[in-house]
């Protein structure tokens, strides 16, 4: 059972980082993460440091849990959906979006691998 609620507990943190990129004019089947890593690093647009400001700060704060380079491998894994920059005022908008939660959940990332050490991300060998 406890691998079950791992599962749906994934799922809608999922869901809810869809919906938050649907608000800010993305597309809805992609994450926040995904459009970040795409518009970052994949190409060419003028709002290029806003995508790489977006893009650090949350790999930073998930970088304890998942390691250094969440967005850009969030694209990898949805790089078949299509990625919409959106308007100036979408693009605020997901600029809010991605401050609010953010800056609460890195510290709540941070306190829960230090409670629980094994949920730290670890890096793979080869």
């Amino acid at each position: 059972m406890r691998g079950a609620n791992k599962s749906w507990l994934r799922n809608v943190i999922v869901a809810v980082d869809q919906l938050g990129n649907a608000i800010a004019g993305g597309n809805p089947d992609a994450t926040i993460s995904a459009r970040c890593g795409y518009f970052s690093r994949v190409t060419e647009t003028r709002f290029r440091r806003y995508w790489r400001f977006l893009e650090r700060v949350i790999n930073y704060t998930l970088m304890p849990v998942d390691g250094p380079d969440h967005c850009y491998q969030s694209y990898l894994w949805d790089r078949a959906e299509k990625h919409e920059e959106g308007s100036d005022y979408m693009r605020a908008i997901l600029g809010i979006i991605v401050i609010l939660i953010c800056v609460p959940m890195g510290l709540l990332i941070r306190l829960y691998v230090m409670v629980f050490p094994g949920a730290r991300w670890k890096k793979e060998r080869k």
